[in-house]
């Protein structure tokens, strides 16, 4: 089915516009990319409405994708991986987050360890798209600390499952960008050092 959805378009982007074989692959990852995104948070939607946590599946996306955006981080070597964690993320969590309560002390350790995750290793890159320029590596790392101090805000002055959903989400993110994490999967980490940058 991906392959006929990212196909078709493909078919009516090369007939309207005069892209270059480069183009042309950078929009075929990108589309592809959206589809396996988007076919993904369907079906897990649809369990969480199940589950009675479609709402809280929706808060663990608003809050995951911007600490995502700019920390960038692990990508999955296979499918199965790929919905293997996404389900654990945009399922479980948002279920776990109506049924715990984390006291303080679990809140501050999620906050120390997050922000000094991101300060070593965001932004985390891949192979296939390393992050080479210096500036634009700073830029992210300070804007996704930017982003882990207000969630660490919002954390420590409030209570309740929205507390839970940001808190899993800082976490989980900042998981996703250790070293040790990319070493478990076989994933080559660092990538930017390959092009003679430091």
């Amino acid at each position: 089915m991906k392959n006929l959805v990212v196909n078709k378009a493909m078919s009516l982007i090369i007939k309207e516009n005069k892209y270059d074989d480069v183009k042309l692959q950078e929009i075929k990852y990108g589309l592809e990319a959206v589809y396996l995104n988007v076919s993904k948070l369907t079906i897990f939607f649809i369990i969480n409405a199940f589950l009675g946590t479609f709402k809280e599946g929706i808060l663990f996306l608003l809050f995951y994708v911007p600490l995502r955006s700019f920390s960038y981080g692990f990508h999955a070597k296979s499918s199965l991986v790929c919905w293997l964690l996404s389900g654990f993320s945009f399922v479980v969590f948002p279920y776990i987050s109506t049924i715990i309560s984390i006291n303080i002390y679990f809140k501050l350790g999620i906050i120390l360890f997050s922000l000094l995750i991101y300060y070593l290793y965001s932004p985390a890159d891949t192979s296939a798209r390393p992050i080479i320029n210096k500036r634009r590596r700073l830029i992210l790392k300070t804007l996704t600390l930017v982003i882990a101090i207000i969630y660490s805000g919002i954390i420590i002055l409030n209570n309740g499952y929205i507390v839970n959903i940001i808190s899993f989400a800082l976490l989980y993110q900042a998981i996703l960008i250790t070293p040790l994490f990319y070493k478990i999967f076989n994933l080559q980490y660092n990538n930017y050092l390959n092009y003679g940058l430091n």
